[in-house]
């Protein structure tokens, strides 16, 4: 449910109400929360009955496997009266972590299919969980062996749309830059193309963006690029990985050539993904499971306004059961 204080319950209700109904829906949904949370913003959304409790997710399995109408919820996440919409409490982040936590243990361990994430307050989080970082990373740690790619995708089937791929994610950008060596960004290469490629199939073409503007002008801008963003590119060529650029990172976006995008640090690639005409949806890859998010926050000036805009979470909801699906 994310932060029980944002537009996360909100926005799923909402779009998991659109998915029951459109014609390509073929999976049930199990709601991680508290029950009272998702009847106090169902009572404010017209014709969207609160979900279904049940006692586990094999439960829920169960149920849907006998066609019963869902979508069901597990209760693991209190919340203490008095949750107020867009006026987050201590509460509202331990809950957010406990949900958290619990959807990261049922997909490691195959007890769900899939893991759709909602907005929650890293600060808030960090509160309960000293160091967090952000779902990315979480998620890694609990899921033994894993490492995450974050990836920004465009809706399936995505013609002439690039994927946005981060090399780093919630770094200061000081330290992030010091990321950029040649090791590093052939490792990241080889990791998103083997990533990429099992979870849609095929191989794909990856650009990399330049770190300085117009790809350092042949050095007159910087020499980073031949000095350690060409290595990186021709190493992973003999691997067979087709890797091109690096591009400017003013234009590369703008390319119809490439199915990935490698971006360098946090907002060279988020700023493009939040501007995409398109829901972007941030997509894990590493895991052992499918795990997807809308790319929002939790927005708590639109929490319980009926205001905001389910369609982020609609987009990682249908991206989710595609790929669930095909595994």
């Amino acid at each position: 449910m994310g932060d029980p204080a944002g537009i996360g319950p909100e926005v799923l209700l909402l779009a998991v109400d659109e998915m029951d109904t459109a014609e390509e829906s073929v999976a049930a949904y199990l709601f991680l929360g508290d029950a009272s949370v998702f009847e106090m913003y169902s009572s404010q959304l017209e014709g969207i009955d609160p979900p279904q409790v049940v006692a586990s997710a094999g439960e829920a399995r169960a149920a849907a496997d006998e066609a019963r109408p869902g979508p069901f919820l597990l209760e693991c996440a209190p919340v203490p009266p008095g949750l107020v919409p867009g006026k987050p409490r201590p509460a509202e982040g331990a809950a957010a972590l406990a949900a958290i936590q619990t959807g990261a243990e049922l997909a490691a361990s195959g007890a769900i299919d899939a893991l759709v994430t909602a907005p929650l307050s890293k600060h808030g989080v960090a509160a309960h969980a000293a160091g967090f970082k952000g779902h990315t990373e979480f998620l890694a740690a609990i899921d033994a062996g894993a490492w995450p790619v974050m990836l920004f995708a465009a809706p399936r089937p995505a013609a002439g749309a690039a994927d946005i791929a981060l090399l780093t994610t919630h770094l200061p950008l000081a330290t992030a830059l010091t990321m950029v060596r040649p090791r590093i960004v052939a490792a990241a290469l080889r990791r998103l193309h083997g990533a990429w490629g099992a979870r849609f199939g095929r191989d794909p073409v990856i650009g990399v963006a330049a770190l300085n503007p117009h790809a350092g002008e042949y050095g007159a801008i910087g020499g980073e690029e031949p000095r350690l963003l060409t290595p990186a590119i021709r190493a992973v060529a003999e691997d067979g990985i087709d890797a091109r650029g690096p591009y400017p990172a003013d234009s590369i976006f703008l390319r119809n050539d490439l199915d990935v995008i490698l971006a360098l640090y946090h907002d060279q690639g988020t700023i493009m993904a939040k501007r995409a005409p398109w829901p972007t949806v941030n997509l894990t890859l590493g895991l052992s499971y499918v795990r997807t998010s809308p790319d929002h926050g939790t927005a708590y000036d639109l929490a319980g306004t009926g205001r905001a805009d389910h369609q982020a979470m609609l987009a990682a909801l249908r991206l989710a059961a595609q790929l669930a699906a095909a595994e």
